[in-house]
C-alpha cells in the first residue's frame, strides 16, 4: 500500500533530482488553527501575509490532519511514521529505546545535514538528541528566544551554512513557537515584551469560533492569540527570506504546517476538527503547481516521513 502522499502532489521524479537531491526544510508553527491562515478561511484580515504567500507557491491541501493534539505526540508521529500507541510517545516524556528509527537518523543516513531550530525536546523521544547541529544558539553564542522573529531567520542561515561547509544537502526543522503560549504581551514576571508582531489585533475586531462564547475575556484572549499568528507570520517570514538569500531556494522541498490547533478549549489536546485541522503546504520548485489546492484527499501527519523518504 502507498501511503505516502507523495502521490498527492502528483510527482515524476525527474532526471534533474535523480542527480541532485533536493534540501528538505520542514517549517512548523505551534497551537495554530487551520481556519487562523488568511486563505484557509480566516474572517480577521491581514494574519498571515507571508504563509497566504507560500501559499500562492505551493500545493495546499484543503483536508490535512494531524493525529494528535498535543507538541509532542504529535512530531514523534511525523517523524515515527508511526500512530502514538506504536511509537510509545503518548505524552510529554522520553522514550529511550523506542525501537523505531528517527527521522534525522534516516536523513544522515542519506547523506543529508540536519538541524533543528525550536521544540528539540519534543522532536525526538530519547536523549542525546539526533540531530547535527541544534540551532537553538546563534552563530554569536547567544541563545535565540522563541519569540524573535528575525532570529529565526538567523537560525536558518546558520544551518544553511553548516551543511554547506559539510558539503552536504540540508534536511533543517524550524519550530516556530507562535501562537504557542505565552502569547504576545505576556511577560513572565511582567515588563514590556520586546518581540511585537508586525500588527497588533484588537479584542474588538477578532471572530469568535463557534466553540466558544462572546465574552470581553474570551475576546481579550483571542486578540493576544492572532496577534501571535502574525507574530508566528513574520518568523515565517525571516525564514523564507533566509532560504532565498541563501541561493538554494529553488533547489529545496518546504513542508509547511501547524503541530494542531489553538491553544484554547475544544481545540489543543481534543479530537475535534479544529484540533487536527492543519495548513498543510507543499513547496517544490518544478514540480508541484504553484497555488494549487487540493479538496479530494484527506492526508495525514503520519505519512511525512514515508513520503520525505520517497522524495529524497
Amino acid at each position: 500500500m502507498i501511503r505516502p502522499f507523495l502521490v498527492l502532489i502528483g510527482l515524476a521524479i525527474c532526471p534533474a533530482f535523480a542527480q541532485q537531491r533536493p534540501n528538505v526544510l520542514l517549517l512548523t508553527v505551534d497551537d495554530m488553527s487551520c481556519d487562523s491562515v488568511g486563505v484557509f478561511g480566516c474572517k480577521l484580515p491581514g494574519t498571515t501575509p507571508n504563509m497566504d504567500k507560500l501559499a500562492s507557491q505551493s500545493l495546499r491541501f484543503a483536508n490535512a490532519h494531524v493525529t494528535v493534539g498535543n507538541c509532542m505526540p504529535c512530531r514523534n508521529v511525523m517523524f515515527s511514521g508511526l500512530y502514538s500507541h506504536n511509537n510509545k510517545v503518548e505524552g510529554f516524556y522520553q522514550v529511550k529505546d523506542p525501537g523505531w528509527p528517527h527521522f534525522s537518523d534516516l536523513m544522515k543516513d542519506v547523506g543529508y545535514f540536519t538541524g533543528i531550530r525550536g521544540k528539540v525536546s519534543h522532536s525526538s523521544p530519547y536523549q542525546p538528541y539526533d540531530w547535527d547541529a541544534i540551532l537553538d544558539t546563534l552563530p554569536n553564542g547567544q541563545k535565540a528566544h522563541m519569540k524573535d522573529a528575525k532570529s529565526f531567520g538567523v537560525s536558518t542561515t546558520d544551518g544553511i551554512a553548516k551543511a554547506k561547509a559539510a558539503k552536504k544537502p540540508f534536511c533543517l526543522v524550524i519550530n516556530v513557537s507562535d501562537p504557542h503560549k505565552p502569547f504576545w504581551s505576556q511577560v513572565r514576571g511582567g515588563g514590556k515584551d520586546p518581540y511585537v508582531p508586525s500588527r497588533i489585533y484588537k479584542a474588538s475586531e477578532v471572530p469568535i469560533p463557534g466553540f466558544l462564547f462572546d465574552d470581553p475575556q474570551v475576546r481579550e484572549e483571542l486578540a493576544l492569540y492572532y496577534s501571535s499568528v502574525r507574530r508566528a507570520d513574520d518568523c515565517v517570514g525571516e525564514v523564507l527570506a533566509a532560504l532565498k538569500a541563501s541561493g538554494e531556494e529553488k533547489n529545496t522541498v518546504v513542508f509547511f504546517m501547524s503541530d494542531h490547533g489553538m491553544p484554547l478549549p475544544f481545540a489543543k489536546t481534543q479530537l475535534y476538527h479544529h484540533s487536527t485541522h492543519t495548513p498543510w503546504m507543499v513547496r517544490w520548485p518544478g514540480v508541484t503547481k504553484a497555488g494549487a489546492v487540493d479538496k479530494r484527499h484527506m492526508i495525514s501527519a503520519v505519512d511525512f516521513l514515508p513520503t520525505v523518504l520517497d522524495v529524497v
